[in-house]
């Protein structure tokens, strides 16, 4: 209650209108090598395009580009990190327009694109790939248009083809001072380009006066040295690396699928379980070593033996697939992970995450084929081991024939469908319980807490979330007295049960055709239970 000192009217404002958000349910992460593409950032990816304008085109026998791009024909948020081994960038050296020296390549390749102190140069400003990569030492630069008046000049960005023509891409009007220009725009060459080409990088010599103009360049002046770096020495470790210090905080990046890429080691794929489980928001989606693809027996072995996880955070898939690479001009076999993620995609396209995404409504791969097809019984064999076979029915395409995950005990959370209803169930709810913290633990609250449970629930169980049977609703939810004790109450918690009947996938249709005799009542023997 308020403090009034005089007769009035007062307003007063209470919002009571929580409603649970919806969660995007397909978002996926990827880790993995690239020769180009931004070292220190984890990149969100919408698009192919930009993904390829980013990262560059798949290089051969590297997955990282093939699994983004399969989740991409589907999915349309992509979190990507780039892993290397001592790229550098390539770049060049821009001297003082009073310099006797000329403009020129830096001595040595860059390890990071900051100004390299070269002892005895008169050095203005140097020029960087945007990333460090070979590809760097396609671009090219001039200097032109100096204005010592207004202290500003141009930086044109040239860069040459696979057939040697070289072609202007960006055109940055700059300056060395920190000044606006006509549209209200910065004009200090680090803060316009940096960040905003998708080309280079630049460095300024800050302990040059900001009044000194550059050496004019008149024919390109090619950047040099840029190197990919050597072959990850341990590229398990270091994209398990990559996958832990990034994607393990759920603040971070809101994920809900995590996507192998080719790399299945137990490293690997370890690390990206135990993100799964202590996020508890998101699925792993692993590939089977390609060196075990050959045999049913070897898979097996691998899954059960090397591998042996129990969890239902992660599913398995197998074999490889074959694409054809209209980049190389190739027919590619790569691994299953990304196109997996992208019918995860699909699947909440056209139906909702508690549908299995599998079968040839939902499950079906656009590849040109598969490594192996299966016969029933190798599907019987992978699927008790916890094993989601891709298959190839003649005249019908690839399809994904499986949905376990890798939970090893029999219950419903041995399904892909039930765990993503519990990933949305849970963190939904999560989310909106945050406004209930710190409000009294009474009757009211509790009330508040169970109808806006129960309106979200309607909502999924009107979707097809639960079973349904006898009538009821397929949940239930407790927030009273019977689960919040006087003692929970005085331990300063509140507690919220909800009880569910997931909707189950029909993996086994069982077909039967029943002969009777010519004058066979069929209601009789419905009734006797001979269709049974």
């Amino acid at each position: 209650m308020g403090f009034f000192v005089s007769p009035g009217v007062y307003v007063k404002e209470k919002d009571l209108s929580n409603l649970i958000p919806n969660l995007a349910t397909t978002t996926a992460a990827l880790v993995g090598w690239s020769a180009k593409g931004d070292v220190d950032n984890v990149m969100l990816i919408t698009t192919p395009k930009q993904f390829v304008d980013e990262y560059g085109q798949p290089t051969v026998g590297q997955y990282f580009h093939y699994s983004a791009l399969a989740y991409l024909e589907n999915g349309n948020k992509l979190y990507a990190l780039r892993v290397h081994n001592g790229a550098k960038y390539g770049g060049v050296k821009i001297m003082q327009s009073a310099a006797v020296d000329a403009n020129a390549a830096i001595d040595a390749g860059a390890s990071a694109k900051t100004y390299q102190d070269v002892s005895g140069e008169d050095i203005c400003f140097e020029v960087f790939g945007k990333d460090p990569g070979t590809w760097n030492n396609l671009l090219g630069v001039r200097v032109t248009n100096s204005d010592a008046d207004e202290y500003t000049f141009h930086i044109e960005v040239y860069q040459t083809d696979a057939d040697g023509v070289e072609s202007i891409v960006e055109d940055w009007e700059v300056s060395r001072k920190t000044k606006i220009d006509g549209y209200g725009k910065q004009m200090n060459l680090e803060e316009r380009i940096n960040g905003y080409s998708a080309y280079i990088a630049v460095a300024d010599n800050t302990s040059v006066a900001d009044t000194v103009m550059p050496k004019e360049q008149v024919t390109t002046l090619d950047l040099a040295l840029g190197s990919n770096g050597s072959a990850l020495t341990d590229p398990y470790a270091e994209v398990s690396t990559g996958w832990t210090n990034n994607f393990t905080n759920p603040d971070d990046y809101d994920v809900r699928i995590l996507i192998n890429g080719g790399y299945a080691s137990t490293g690997v794929q370890g690390a990206m379980k135990t993100i799964a489980e202590a996020r508890k928001d998101c699925l792993a989606i692993f590939d089977m070593p390609y060196t075990q693809i050959s045999s049913v027996i070897s898979m097996v072995t691998w899954r059960t033996t090397t591998q042996n996880y129990n969890s239902s955070y992660c599913a398995l898939y197998a074999p490889w697939v074959k694409v054809y690479d209209q980049f190389n001009d190739i027919v590619a076999t790569v691994p299953p992970s990304g196109y997996v993620g992208g019918q995860l995609a699909y699947n909440d396209y056209v139906a909702d995450p508690w549908y299995a995404p599998a079968g040839f409504n939902r499950g079906l791969l656009n590849v040109l084929g598969i490594t192996t097809v299966f016969t029933q019984g190798e599907r019987d064999t992978l699927y008790a081991a916890g094993i989601n076979p891709l298959q190839s029915f003649k005249g019908q395409g690839n399809v994904i024939w499986g949905q376990k995950t890798e939970q090893t005990k029999a219950s419903a959370l041995d399904r892909v469908n039930v765990r993503r209803l519990l990933i949305v169930l849970e963190k939904s709810i999560s989310v909106e319980l945050y406004y209930f913290a710190f409000e009294p633990n009474n009757q009211i609250t509790r009330f508040r807490i169970t109808a806006l449970i129960e309106e979200y629930l309607d909502t999924l169980s009107a979707k097809g979330a639960f079973q349904i049977e006898s009538g009821d609703r397929g949940y239930r939810v407790v927030c009273d007295t019977s689960n919040n004790t006087p003692a929970v109450i005085d331990s300063n918690e509140l507690h919220v049960d909800v009880y569910i009947k997931p909707s189950r996938a029909a993996e086994y249709i069982q077909l039967q055709a029943i002969i009777t005799s010519s004058g066979a009542s069929f209601e009789e023997l419905i009734a006797k239970g001979f269709s049974f």
